[in-house]
């Protein structure tokens, strides 16, 4: 039946085509998901409250020490984005192809994608200058925690929020 599997709906379906495992593929999807934004958000955190402070108080001592996990924090990150994109962009078709997809889930899902979007930019962005912190003075002082790496962080949290959210719609939806 492989003329019919791009036509079936929802993508579960399609992913289903091996028979008994069509849920298990999904559950597995949803995992690795979950433990991409996890370990992005946790590496995060880490960075954020351990390195970021120990690199202020002693950046001549700390340096030498960043820079030895710094490029596997760097490959985690990296991983963690492909596998959120993946899996993400599975999860998303599974859900909006379904029945059950409302007006309410597609506008939450819009906004997770455009913050998540974001961050993955602000990423990019904050590598390019080696994640070290810009003089700032005035407005650009008091504004830089929307362009940092704070901001970067405060984003995973909202995201992972907005995921709760969305499976609350979705609940919601299949018991309506």
């Amino acid at each position: 039946m492989m003329t019919g599997m791009f036509s079936v709906l929802p993508l579960a379906a399609a992913l289903g085509e091996v028979g008994e495992y069509k849920d298990g593929l999904i559950v597995l999807v949803r995992w690795l998901h979950a433990l991409g934004a996890v370990a992005w958000i946790g590496g995060s955190v880490f960075f954020a409250l351990i390195v970021r402070p120990a690199q202020h108080v002693d950046p001549d001592g700390v340096g030498p020490v960043i820079g030895r996990f710094i490029g596997p924090y760097r490959a985690l990150v990296d991983v963690s984005i492909i596998t959120i994109v993946v899996t993400g962009l599975i999860l998303m078709f599974e859900r909006l192809t379904g029945d059950d997809a409302t007006v309410a889930y597609f506008i939450v899902l819009s906004a997770k994608m455009v913050i998540a979007g974001w961050m993955f930019y602000m990423v990019w962005s904050l590598r390019k200058t080696g994640f070290v912190p810009e003089a700032r003075s005035g407005i650009t002082q008091r504004l830089s925690w929307l362009f940092g790496y704070n901001a970067l962080l405060l984003g995973g949290v909202v995201v992972f929020l907005m995921a709760g959210v969305l499976r609350a719609i979705f609940e919601t939806a299949v018991a309506g």
